[in-house]
């Protein structure tokens, strides 16, 4: 008996529905492409839960006969290839037959489609991959598509489909990027009866950029064109200044298509090579016009990834149109505005220390109290060392219980004074005899009896001196470790420690990254942060964590951006609040870079003392502390 069988059309079409259909958002770009490939002016969305219970797409192009209707849902049935040379000669977004097919093997599915010249149109369904009868029917010119119950035979995969947010999140991503890609196409998508866009046709792709993006990037945008024999560029590239901290706003289309392709990636790195801090990524919009006998979109089903017949060459032509357009274009006054108005944590990152000694005092309060709700309603709640400020954002408190240490900017006081006015309180403090600049100094604190001796080198770490060695900390890992604890028992507590903000702070967003943080609103009022939705892609904070108070808002949530994916959703309740508390934690925390006072190393060193069985590792794995033992020293100079 023969153990060899061939699968019968059922099984393979959900073969191939697990290749292409993966979420709903698949669904609904295999069906956008078939209306551009239709010559539709108009495309209209519309979703239920997400597209989860019901994706609709309408649009106006040419439409199909009932004889070409009769063969949407056969498998590799297709209008677009007719022989193998063509597979050579794509001039269209889908030609492999497979999506309807997939589709309705996978849903319960109706198409509804007339052309310009009949006088009625013609309905088609199909129910998890049973084709019905095909009837006559009444319809407007163009063609309808519904999809019901999607994955409702297959419920390994329905159980892996997100939340409303996060599907709609992907569904809205797919949106943009057709919208940015064909300007000249009217786009609308709906939502359970809400408008998210309605997109009338223009004439340049920029008014896109500016709806999805604001008309800030819009303005600063900079054209890049380059024209060869079987290439064309086209597009607009972003200055240095508007960086990201990941690549999801690099927009690659290739005939129309959206791609991802490591080459021009690499060109896009090197053109910016120098004019962007470490793990920052520029913005660009990039169409491309290559010969289709120059490339294959063969490659996978999803058509995402394409192989080039000459990848250097390519590379080769991104680079000099990207490097041409960032040389040639002036700065911008809202270059310079936009470099004045940088916040801490930028200032920080370029090296501009200095700017922000004025807060680092406030950052590490010691004893004092401030009128500050916890997540009860308690107030007189205490600062620790991990309510840092944010000068104007939040309710600020009484700024003369702040005394700022800031070498230079009193040069008529006494340099020791501060020292000195201490000595009652934390333990007595010295200079080193001569010093002037405070990187030169070491401290001595007496505590009970015994020296302690500690100092901060290069601005990101600290030496200090034990009874058996010497350790030498990590001044960023260490204080993230330490807030991460806070904020995990304040939260166990109900005590988060946040304050309601005077003017809640706008962001405005795009539609992927809305709903993105719409998705897990819950997890970040757990942790202090109130959000709630304004319009169809913008959110307002209303409360933010203390721990935070020196990041804007966007600063947050673009970090909260960059750093969670979709496994985090996948895993649960349990790893996103992790997540987001090693978030905070880490954007909360002293930076490398940061020069700390004397008390704010002896605040620190005494929180990782309270915590100790907790502290020999960040949040992300890395050291906080090595320990050099005195025998091991002594070893190491052939003292022993």
């Amino acid at each position: 008996m023969s153990h060899i069988k061939i699968l019968p059309a059922s099984v393979i079409n959900k073969i191939a529905a697990g290749e292409v259909i993966d979420r709903p958002a698949a669904v609904v770009k295999e069906l956008i492409e078939n209306s551009i490939d239709a010559m539709a002016s108009r495309i209209d969305t519309y979703l239920e839960d997400g597209g989860r219970k019901m994706i609709r797409i309408s649009d106006d192009g040419v439409g199909m006969d009932a004889e070409d209707l009769s063969l949407t849902f056969q498998s590799h049935a297709t209008s677009k290839l007719l022989n193998a040379d063509d597979l050579f000669a794509i001039h269209t977004l889908g030609f492999r037959g497979e999506a309807l097919p997939s589709i309705g093997a996978v849903s319960r599915a109706s198409i509804i489609s007339r052309t310009k010249w009949a006088l009625q149109g013609a309905e088609i369904a199909i129910d998890g991959g049973v084709l019905e009868r095909m009837k006559e029917c009444g319809a407007p010119e163009g063609t309808q598509v519904e999809v019901r119950d999607l994955f409702f035979n297959v419920p390994v995969r329905k159980k892996f489909l997100r939340t409303i947010p996060t599907e709609m999140a992907y569904i809205s991503e797919v949106l943009t990027r057709f919208a940015l890609s064909y300007p000249a196409i009217h786009f609308t998508l709906m939502h359970n009866t809400r408008t998210v866009f309605n997109l009338p046709p223009v004439r340049e792709t920029a008014e896109r950029i500016a709806t999805f993006f604001g008309d800030e990037m819009r303005n600063n945008l900079i054209p890049v064109f380059l024209r060869e024999e079987l290439f064309t560029l086209s597009g607009y590239i972003a200055p240095p200044f508007f960086d990201k901290a990941n690549a999801r706003m690099q927009f690659i289309f290739l005939n129309g298509r959206y791609i991802k392709d490591s080459a021009i990636f690499r060109a896009i790195s090197e053109s910016y090579h120098g004019k962007l801090m470490h793990k920052r990524y520029p913005i660009v919009f990039l169409f491309l016009q290559i010969a289709p006998s120059e490339v294959d979109v063969n490659v996978h089903p999803t058509k995402t990834e394409v192989r080039f017949r000459n990848t250097a060459t390519i590379y080769n032509y991104v680079l000099s149109a990207l490097k041409e357009g960032l040389n040639k274009s002036a700065p911008k006054s809202s270059a310079t505005t936009s470099f004045s108005q940088r916040t801490e944590k930028e200032l920080t990152k370029a090296g501009d220390v200095d700017f922000i000694r004025g807060s680092l005092w406030e950052q590490f309060s010691f004893g004092r109290t401030s009128e500050t709700k916890d997540m009860k309603g308690n107030e007189d709640v205490p600062l620790s060392v991990s309510s840092i400020s944010n000068r104007d954002t939040l309710i600020p408190p009484n700024k003369e219980e702040i005394a700022p240490a800031i070498p230079g900017k009193h040069t008529e006081e006494n340099p020791e004074k501060f020292f000195n006015t201490t000595r009652s309180q934390k333990g007595a403090y010295a200079q080193t005899p001569g010093a002037r600049d405070w990187k030169e100094n070491v401290f001595l604190a007496e505590e009970i009896n015994k020296k302690k001796i500690f100092f901060q080198i290069h601005n990101a770490f600290i030496v200090e001196e034990t009874d058996t060695g010497v350790n030498i900390i990590d001044q960023h890992a260490l204080h993230e470790i330490i807030l991460y604890h806070e904020i995990e028992r304040n939260m166990r507590e109900s005590q988060s420690l946040s304050q309601r903000l005077l003017i809640p702070e706008m962001i405005e967003l795009s539609l992927k990254d809305f709903f993105s943080i719409v998705s897990i609103k819950k997890y970040l009022e757990e942790l202090g942060v109130e959000i709630d939705e304004f319009g169809q892609s913008t959110i307002v904070i209303r409360t933010f964590p203390q721990i935070l108070r020196h990041l804007s808002g966007k600063e947050f949530i673009e970090s909260l951006l960059a750093e969670l994916s979709d496994e985090n959703y996948l895993k649960g309740k349990d790893t996103i609040l992790n997540k987001l508390i090693s978030i905070m934690a880490c954007k909360g925390a002293i930076k490398a870079g940061q020069r700390l006072e004397p008390q704010e190393i002896e605040e620190l060193l005494k929180m990782k003392e309270s915590i100790h069985a907790y502290t020999n590792n960040c949040p992300h794995g890395r050291p906080t502390t090595l320990f050099f033992s005195l025998d091991e020293l002594q070893k190491q100079f052939k003292r022993k």
